[in-house]
Order: structure tokens, then sequence, then C-alpha cells
């Protein structure tokens, strides 16, 4: 019985086909129908009739076709062989935007202004460029080479560095990539979604830093802006730079023709002119002399006309537009032009300005002790109400002989500006410079205006030059303005403020720092996300507290209009306050090549005898210097001073044409007596050595130590 009855799945089936092989019927049945219903017409008779009528029974069986297709989808609708109705997933690119900066060797900091404006001219530079997560080591190669097409020509490889946070200038660090290379991922991470900045810097090679042209393929797509002057289309960012050089090469109103033709021949020249030096060689080699004289002060003529005002010879070109400008000019400025500041060109007549300002008709006598001669020297100085500052330094020290005539005012400068430096300014770690102390005491007591007075007095007397404090400190002194006042980190020299920093920087827990942070002035919130803003206000607050002290020492350095030339020359003028990268210490070097020694004649024994003491000399003065910091009362300046009064190099163009060291020999030293000492006249920068008792070096260095430690006294007239 089982197998007589149907299975549901038979049962299922046999509807199901009879459906289908009735709806194929039907569907047959009306095709025939509407083709073999049409009534068949006449070739020659109606054509048109017949051409209508088969295109309507083309539409109709095609809308039978599509109505069984719509309502049987699964028998009527044919699927396309080898296309899918729906493509696979992908997933977008998610794209960031990065800062790129391409430098041309390797820094150990980040680049300061000019050196960015130096590069952005070359073409390397600052470029934001769009990175992609999935993107590869050769695609990033592929569009920083589109950016940057000097950086194709590198053989040497480059890698990406990065710096902290902050302001100024900052150390950069290594970006290690990853085994296949830099990738977009990466890159992601590392600058914080690409907030940081992305400093390419070549490894081995050095990228010409030479000014491209305005239409290099470098500056393709920067915005760019037409020069008035010279109707060029400049990039932005080197517009400024090319205005302030078109302005230069432009035709100066102000300059008559007879100035011009005293300039260099090396000076640019158009092309459409012919100089008179060319005139000349034309004029000599002519065969026909008055002729081409005569053609010469025609065409010079023509060229030229003289001003109504000034009387002055110009351009004809310009001569209407130097009139109508010339009667505006004020007596101001024709004063201010004339101003001899405004002429000098270098540190040393700088030097010699200032010098020029001392009122040689009256003294500023000074009379001390060496001991204290730090408060001692400053209470004096403030003390003198019958003379200023501006007449010449005079300077006597109690219970000796001395009589000044250069060489104690060196020695009483040289040890004032050694005692301001050390207690009027601290160093920082870098040891490139100091700050002020903050010390409200020495502010109440006037200290830095005198310290600043004396610091004039010595650059105008051939004292040392205070070159000890940092480059914020002396734009400051020059400018006076607290808006030019640039700090980062390195220059806070204070110790407390510095731990704290460090302190700040190593742990993200700024809890237990919360007073600290708020006696600095910072008012936002305490926390890890926000210690750049925290490391700002501990960096300007420790530096801006000095700013009255920088006052006073401002007001001081205005002796002998000092301040004014600082102002107006401030790169001439930083050699003298800021330390660089050269050490002109004294060194046994410079001692020795001023020394000229008058010897005997040659052969003789007693010639002998000064050429080993000289020898001598120059041993002890290299072991001093080799020594030099670990035996603090002996260096090689302090050997100097000894002999000459000063421990810094001479500084004034006259005392450097004229200083040398005599060495004289005493060979009738009476021998009965155990030691003699060698005698020193400081103001004629002459030491005389007693021969007879320097036989051996050990001899020489005893005796000169004794000497320098008991004999620093002008005793001799």
């Amino acid at each position: 019985m089982a197998d007589q009855q149907p299975s549901a799945h038979s049962s299922s089936q046999v509807p199901l086909g009879d459906i289908l092989h009735t709806a194929q019927n039907l569907v047959s049945m009306l095709t025939n129908t509407l083709s073999v219903g049409q009534p068949k017409v006449g070739n020659q008779s109606n054509i048109s009739v017949q051409s209508a009528e088969e295109r309507r029974s083309k539409s109709n069986v095609q809308s039978v076709q599509q109505e069984m297709a719509r309502s049987f989808p699964g028998f009527f609708r044919k699927e396309v062989r080898g296309k899918k109705r729906f493509g696979p997933y992908k997933r977008p690119q998610k794209s960031f935007l990065m800062v790129f900066f391409l430098l041309d060797q390797q820094y150990e900091k980040t680049p300061k202004g000019e050196t960015e404006l130096q590069l952005t001219l070359a073409g390397l530079g600052r470029r934001s460029l769009t990175i992609t997560e999935n993107m590869t080591h050769s695609e990033l190669s592929e569009v920083l080479v589109n950016a940057y097409p000097k950086l194709a020509k590198i053989c040497g490889g480059w890698l990406l560095h990065k710096c902290s946070g902050g302001g100024g200038q900052r150390k950069l660090t290594v970006i290690p990539p990853d085994p296949d290379g830099y990738n977009g991922q990466q890159l992601k991470t590392v600058s914080s979604n690409g907030k940081s900045t992305m400093y390419v810097v070549p490894l081995q090679e050095q990228i010409d830093t030479t000014p491209l042209p305005p239409d290099a393929r470098e500056f393709e797509k920067m915005p760019k802006a037409q020069c008035a002057l010279c109707s060029k289309m400049v990039p932005l960012q080197c517009l400024p730079v090319h205005i302030k050089h078109c302005k230069m090469e432009h035709v100066d109103l102000c300059i008559s023709s007879d100035d011009s033709m005293e300039k260099s021949p090396d000076s640019p020249q158009e092309d459409n002119s012919t100089s008179i030096d060319t005139w000349k060689e034309e004029l000599e080699n002519s065969p026909d002399t008055e002729s081409c004289a005569s053609n010469i002060n025609e065409v010079w003529t023509e060229k030229t006309a003289e001003c109504p005002l000034c009387k002055k010879t110009f351009d004809s070109d310009v001569i209407e537009i130097h009139a109508a400008n010339c009667g505006l000019r004020t007596a101001e400025y024709d004063d201010n032009f004339s101003d001899p500041i405004n002429t000098l060109q270098s540190s040393g007549e700088i030097l010699n300005w200032i010098g020029s300002k001392v009122d040689q008709t009256n003294t500023f006598s000074i009379c001390i002790s060496r001991n204290d001669i730090y408060n001692r020297g400053m209470q004096q100085w403030q003390r003198q109400k019958k003379s200023s500052p501006k007449g010449r330094l005079k300077v006597t020290f109690f219970g000796e002989a001395g009589v000044d005539s250069g060489a104690l005012s060196k020695e009483f400068l040289t040890e004032m500006i050694a005692e301001i430096e050390t207690r009027l300014f601290i160093a920082g770690v870098d040891k490139k410079g100091k700050n002020p102390v903050y010390c409200l005491n020495s502010l109440d007591r006037n200290y830095f205006r005198s310290a600043g007075e004396i610091m004039a007095v010595s650059l105008a007397q051939g004292g040392p030059p205070p070159v000890f404090l940092r480059a914020w400190c002396f734009q400051y002194l020059c400018s006076g303005d607290n808006d030019s006042i640039q700090v980062t980190t390195s220059d806070v020299t204070d110790l407390e403020f510095s731990l704290l920093i460090e302190k700040v920087n190593s742990t993200d827990d700024l809890s237990e720092f919360t007073d600290e942070i708020l006696s600095c002035g910072y008012t936002g919130k305490v926390s890890a996300d926000m210690k750049s803003n925290i490391i700002r206000a501990i960096v300007l607050h420790s530096t801006m507290r000095v700013v009255p002290m920088l006052d006073q020492l401002r007001k001081g350095l205005q002796l002998y209009d000092l301040q004014k030339v600082m102002e107006m020359h401030p790169d001439l003028c930083l050699p003298l306050f800021v330390p660089g990268e050269k050490d002109d210490r004294v060194d046994a070097g410079f001692i020795l090549e001023n020394c000229h020694p008058v010897f005997s004649d040659k052969g003789s024994v007693k010639y002998t005898k000064e050429v080993n003491v000289m020898n001598f000399f120059q041993d002890f003065l290299q072991e001093v210097e080799d020594c030099d910091g670990e035996a603090e009362q002996m260096t090689a300046g302090k050997v100097m001073q000894w002999m000459t009064g000063q421990r810094h190099k001479p500084i004034l163009p006259s005392d450097q044409k004229d200083f040398n060291i005599t060495v004289k020999f005493n060979h009738d030293c009476d021998t009965k007596h155990t030691v003699c000492f060698p005698t020193v006249s400081a103001c004629t920068r002459t030491i005389t050595f007693p021969t007879a008792h320097l036989k051996t070096l050990n001899e020489f260095k005893n005796i000169m130590e004794i000497a320098m430690k008991y004999g620093e006294s002008f005793d001799n007239v």
C-alpha cells in the first residue's frame, strides 16, 4: 500500500509541469494568431500600410513577451552569461592631509624662519599632500617626487623626521621605517592623523638651494600674484623677496646721474644704456677724436637734464618725477639721511664711533680696593656726582703706586665685566648665553643700569666686550618691544623652572605639580593633553619676569648713544653681546704671537739662555691652556692680564694694530739671593725675565705661579 501512495514531491511536480506546458502553448498560440491574422496586401498598392502593420505586429509581440516576462520572471527572463548582477564590495580608501617639509641637508633642529624662506625659494620647504591609509612606500615616494622634483636626483636615500611640540626651534627625531618601508597607516599614526609635520631629510647628499625662477615646475601649483614693478607672475611665498630685489633694481628717483656714475663697474646696467667707461674707450680708440667727443656730448645731453630745485643732473626719463618729489623732502629727512650712524658698516666702525663720543677733556675717577671689587665698584660708580661716565675712566687702587695710563682702567673693566656676568646673569644648560638673574634687590639698587653703563664704557674705552647675553635678551635690548621676543625651552636658565619643565615632560599625571604650574600664570586645564600650553606658560613666566632688569640695563646702554646704534645696526652689534661659534678667548698661541723678545747677539751665551727662557715660557703657557678649567685661578687669559692688565683680545681697531708684548731679559741679577721674580710693566706691556733663576722648566713654573699669585698689584711706576 505504501507503493500506491504518491509522494508530496511528485504531487507538486505534476501541476507545475501542467502549468508550464499550458503557458507555453498559450504564448505560441497568441504569437501565431497575431502573425497569421494580418491581411495580405499587394506589393505595389499599399506598401506603406503593410510596413505600418508589420511594425504594429512586432510591437504587439514584444508587448506580449514583456508581459509574460513580468508575470513569470523565472521562465521568460534570460540571464546574461559572464556578468554578475552585483559587483564585489570595495571599501572606500580613507585619505588625510599631511604637511611635508623637504630639507636640503641633515639638521639637528628645525630650521629658522630665514632658512625656511631660503628653502622655499629653492623649491624645497613645506608642502601639503594627500595621503591614503593603504599607500605603499613606492607610492609615497612617487607623491613626494611629484611635489619635490629635486628629490628625484638624490642617490643617497632619505628618511622622515618629526619634532616635538612647542614654538621656536625644536629637536628633530628620526622615524624608523617599517620592514617594507613607509606606508600610509604608519604616517597616520606617527603624525597624529596628519597634525605633525614630516621632515624629509637626505642622508648622504646635500640638495642645491639656489633660488629658482618664478616659472619653475616646483611653483606650478602655488598661488601667484603679479609684481607691480616688473609685471611678472610670482608665487605668493616668494613675492616679498622678489619685491625687495625688484625695488633695488628699479630706478631710484633720488639718485642723480652724477652719483650713478660713481657706482662700481660691477653694478647692474640696463641693456640699452651705454656706460661712461665704454664711451671713454671709444674716444681713446677712435681715429677721429673730435668727432667722437662731440657725439658723446650730444648723446649725454639728450639723455640727461638738470633738476631746477637741487641743481643735480638726472636722466631725462625721470627728471619730471624727481622734480615733483624733490620739493616735498624736508630738512628732517635730509638730516636723517646724513646721520653718520647710518654709514656704519662693521663692528670695528661702531666701536670707533662710540669711542669718539668719549669726553677726553674730563675724567671719571674711581678709587677702590681690590677686596670685594664688585660691590665697591658699583657703589663708587653710582656715587660720582661731579663727573659723568662719558668722560675718560681713571682708576686708582688703594695702596698701589700705579698711575692709570690705560692698564689700570682695563683691569678694572675686566674684573667688573667678569663679576657682572657672574652675579647679575645666569647661564643655561647649553652655555649659549645668559639671562638676567631675577633679583629685585639688584633692581632696586639700580645695579643693572650701572652694569649697562659699565658695558658701554668697556666697549668704548678698550675693555672686554660683554659677550654673554642670550639672543632673545639682545633682541629686546635693541628694540625694547615685547612682541619681538621669541623664546623656547632652551632659553630657560633658571634651575627651578628647568626642573619643572622636565617633570611636566616626563609624566602624564600633573596633579602633584598643579600649584607650581598655576604659580607660573597658567590658567587652563592641567592635564597631559595640555602639556605644550603648560610648558609654554612656564617658559614665558621664566623669561618675561626678567624684562624689568633688561629695561634697566637698556637705560644704561644709552651712554654714548650705544642703544641707538644697537637699534639701527643689530646685526653688526650682535658679536659684541652674544657668544658665537668662534671661541675668542685668549690662548697660548695668541700671547706668543704678540710677544716680541729683545734677544742678544746670536751665537752668544746670553742668546742661548734667552731662547731657553722663551721655550720655558711657551711650555708653561701651553700647560696652563691644557689645564684650563681645572685650576680656576690659572688661565692663559689671566697670565696676559698679569702682564698687560687685560684678559681679552683687543677689540678696538687701534688697539689691535698696536698690541704687542715686549719681552726683556735680565742677565745682571745678583745670584747671591735665593730667588728673583720677573717684573712687569702693564702700561707699556713689558715683562722682564731674570735668566739666572730660570734654568729649568720646573723653576720657571714655580717662579711664575708665585709671581702671579702675589704680584697682581701695580707697585712699579
